[in-house]
Formats: structure tokens, sequence, C-alpha cells
């Protein structure tokens, strides 16, 4: 598989008063990201607004004055600060937790999500700066947004979210001057913002065009070199999205699917995954990069043609030649079923946009009706692991 990605949760950041609750998924991921590849950027309805990473990382940034505590786990940890802040939340291949740490030039590896405070007028924390993937994404708090606050190119924000706006947001003259200075790609606004509020905002930082509205609460961003054009108002519902209940009954047939294969592949060495059967059958490795590389080819060609700011992601290793090397021969077991769940994490997170296709019908961008996609990849990971759990019985198969 040529690059890879991964996904574990992560922080939770709450702007004005600056707790940061960091939290690690339980479940597993696959591939590294590449700068290019889609953020999705989520707003719930207590105000949080989370920023989840193609290598499975996930940040979220509250701006309760009161911010609701989270309970200890071995893969959740909460950091307390007023300001200051400046930490990556960063996952290695082969590591089985994120870490949340002082930010240098030695953990700033792919896929990790670097968090800095913005200051505010009279020093007060103005919310958080959140950077991963060549994109940059400002959650403003309480606090206005001090004048001279990120105003160089390496932090100037593609997206300011607004999550809980006041009734008149531009009231507050130093927030709006701040960014109509920055001129961010997009303002995302919570939809209970009322629409002659939300004109009056748009006209105070210059906005372009009409403000787009969705309904649900998901927005899919990637980075770009072009900053030439006006900033753009998307109003946010904080509902999550739903499926039909048959998409829905569908794509959990495929997810447990990738789940059984998980099971399998997770306890296997890299030596394991590496063994190559003399009866010129694909490695182990080879049958976990072509399961999750199929998957994540067909729904990113479908998902690409609905929304072009998500990329055609091709990591199909083609039928395995005698020269065949492994993107990453290193990886263990863990660390492949990790990937699987990265892929099985990428459909569904932007799945919103499979409503409303007939599934018995050619998708867009796809050879592939919806109905027969999803139960070939259901068929498709049980097949490929079976194969695999074939290999652990052949003559040469490694014990460790």
């Amino acid at each position: 598989m040529p690059t890879s990605r991964i996904w574990p949760l992560a922080p939770i950041l709450y702007g004005a008063t600056c707790v940061v609750a960091v939290l690690m998924s339980t479940a597993p991921s696959p591939v590294i990201a590449a700068d290019g590849e889609p953020l999705a950027i989520r707003l719930w309805p207590d105000g949080r607004v989370s920023i989840e990473n193609h290598w499975g990382l996930r940040v979220a940034v509250s701006t309760s004055r009161s911010p609701r505590q989270f309970p200890d786990s071995p893969f959740q940890k909460h950091i307390t600060s007023r300001g200051g802040v400046d930490h990556v939340w960063s996952r290695r291949a082969n590591d089985d937790a994120a870490t949340w740490t002082a930010a240098t030039d030695q953990n700033a590896n792919a896929g990790s999500i670097h968090v800095t405070s913005m200051s505010g007028q009279d020093n007060k924390a103005a919310g958080m700066l959140v950077r991963t993937d060549g994109v940059r994404v400002a959650v403003l708090g309480d606090a206005s947004v001090a004048g001279a606050s990120l105003a160089d190119e390496k932090t100037m924000p593609d997206v300011v979210v607004i999550p809980l706006p006041k009734d008149v947001p531009d009231a507050d003259a130093a927030t709006t001057a701040w960014i109509k200075a920055v001129q961010p790609r997009y303002v995302l606004l919570p939809s209970q913002l009322a629409d002659e509020a939300a004109k009056l905002f748009a006209d105070s930082i210059d906005a372009s065009g009409e403000i787009t509205e969705v309904d649900h609460n998901t927005f899919a961003i990637s980075p770009t070199t072009d900053r030439d054009q006006p900033t753009r108002l998307v109003k946010l519902n904080h509902k999550p999205y739903e499926l039909s209940e048959e998409l829905e009954s569908l794509m959990k047939e495929m997810e447990a699917s990738c789940s059984r294969s998980q099971t399998v592949f997770s306890p296997l060495s890299a030596n394991q995954l590496n063994f190559r059967p003399a009866n010129g059958t694909h490695t182990p490795r080879w049958n976990a990069e072509h399961m999750m590389g199929r998957q994540l080819l067909f729904f990113s060609q479908i998902y690409h043609a609905l929304d072009p700011t998500i990329p055609v992601m091709d990591l199909n290793p083609k039928q395995m030649p005698p020269d065949y090397v492994a993107a990453h021969p290193d990886w263990d077991g863990k660390e492949e079923a990790r990937q699987m769940q990265r892929v099985s994490d990428f459909t569904r997170r932007f799945a919103y946009l499979l409503r409303g296709i007939n599934l018995d019908v050619r998708a867009p961008g796809s050879r592939w009706t919806l109905r027969g996609l999803l139960r070939q990849m259901d068929r498709h990971y049980d097949d490929h692991t079976a194969n695999t759990k074939k290999k652990f019985e052949l003559a040469g198969w490694p014990d460790e």
C-alpha cells in the first residue's frame, strides 16, 4: 500500500477556560495521512467542535465556561490550562496510544495535530488554533480575538469556527475585524443563528455569495494554495446526519466484516504478516492492504464525484508480483488492524454524501451500485481473511 493513514480519538479543548481533555480512540486505524486528504470538522449540540484527520486523530474544542468533565480511562488524558497551550497530539505507527506533548520539531510527525492557544484582548484565551494535514482551523471562544494574533502565513486560519455566537456576532468589533484581516476560506456558524444576524455578520467581514446551509454537523475541507477567493459562510446544524434504514443496515454489515478481519490480523507479528508462502500465494500483509485499499479507492471515487474536496485515494496494491515490497513491512498486526479501522472510519465519516442515492443505480463516479459495493466489500473482507487463516497451517509459518 503506497502511503498510509490512521485514527485514534483525541483532545477536547476548552477555549474560554481552556480545559483540555485528550482522548485516544480504542478503535484501530490504516495508512499515513498526507496533505490533501480531507479533515472533518463537526459541530456538536453542547458547542464542542471536533476536528478529525485521516490518520485517525481527533481534537474536540469546547468554549463552554463550565466544561463538562470526562472520566479517566487508559486512552484519555485531561489537561487544564488558562492559555499558553502549545502541544502536539501525535501517534506513531505501532504505538497503541497517542501522546500529548509540548510542541517540538521532533514530535511533528505525519498525521500529528498541533494545538495552540489564541491570545485575545487583555491576554484572555480567545480560542484554539488546530493545525493538521495542511489545514488550519481556529475555534473561537468567548473573548475577543486580538488584532495581532495569528498574523503570519503559517498560522493564518483556513477555517474560523464560531460554535456558539452571540445573537448579533458583528457586535464584537475586534473579532470581526480580525476575521476580515486574516480572510479565512470559510467561517462556520451554528444553524441556530438567525438569518438576519448571519447576513449582518457576512457583511461585516466582507464574505461573498449566499450563505450555505448544511442540514447536518459535518464539514469536509482539504488544503489549498488558492486563498484569493473571498470568505464564504457556512451554517452547520448541530445534529449528526442519519442514513436511511436500508443504507445504515448495509453499512453496518460491511463494518462488521471489517471488524472480524481486524480480530484475525491484530495478533500477527510483522514477520508473520510478511510471510511468503511457498505455493506462491499472497503474503498476509498484501491481503490486508488489498482489502482496505479496495474500500478506500471505491468509496473515495464516489465521494470525490459528489464533493471534489475529497480526493480519490488509490492505495490498492496490484496482484502481488514476484518483486512485491510492502509499503510498511515493519507494521505489526495491531497497526494493520488500525489501518482497516481508519478506512472504515473514513467511509462512515463522509457517508452523508450517500444520502438520497438510489442503492440500485450506479453511484456517481463509480461502476458500482451502492448496494452492490457494500455487499461486495462485506464478502471481500471475509474472503481475504479466510484465505489468510489458511496460511497459518502452511509449512514455514513463523511462530512469532
